[in-house]
């Protein structure tokens, strides 16, 4: 099962029987325009690709959402479906000389507010640093996880870098 809603910027979400999650309300509140794409959750594992797969995407444009910690504090790291972050890579692209370490899933729950499966970097429990692997600029448009299982929406690559103030960097490993 497949869904496409478009959303205005003016639109009340609720009224188009989409789910109300705190990345909607963000990204509503923020007047960024994007689409919403639901698919049946599946299970962990793998999640950005099946959510690609699922809703017709490419999947270097889907995009997860990984929770590290630098430095003692909690980040967000954005890379699309296939790509693996470098540790060290996103250290250094937050000015950190240590490593970075990815979140026990109960740690990252905690941090954002989110099941893992539907973690979303749009309206966290706590405002996080984002980076995002600069291969993703290359896109005009992006799919990325709504703040639920399921749900994903798509967005201008821009208004993502933008709404986030994210650092673009290279954080993929070779």
């Amino acid at each position: 099962m497949y869904t496409l809603v478009r959303v205005a910027v003016t639109e009340t979400i609720v009224a188009r029987g989409i789910p109300s999650t705190r990345a909607l309300l963000f990204l509503k509140e923020h007047g960024v325009a994007f689409d919403v794409h639901q698919y049946e959750y599946r299970g962990p594992g793998h999640v950005a690709q099946t959510a690609a797969a699922a809703i017709g995407a490419p999947p270097e444009a889907v995009i997860k959402t990984v929770v590290f910690m630098v430095d003692g504090d909690p980040v967000l790291a954005l890379m699309d479906a296939a790509g693996r972050v470098s540790v060290s890579r996103l250290a250094a692209a937050l000015g950190s000389k240590s490593r970075a370490a990815e979140c026990q899933p109960d740690d990252a729950e905690r941090f954002t507010g989110y099941q893992v499966g539907g973690i979303s970097p749009f309206g966290t429990r706590r405002r996080m640093p984002v980076v995002l692997d600069e291969l993703l600029t290359l896109l005009p448009r992006v799919f990325i996880n709504g703040g639920s299982r399921g749900l994903i929406v798509s967005l201008d690559t821009e208004d993502l870098i933008k709404v986030l103030d994210a650092v673009v960097a290279n954080i993929r490993t070779d």
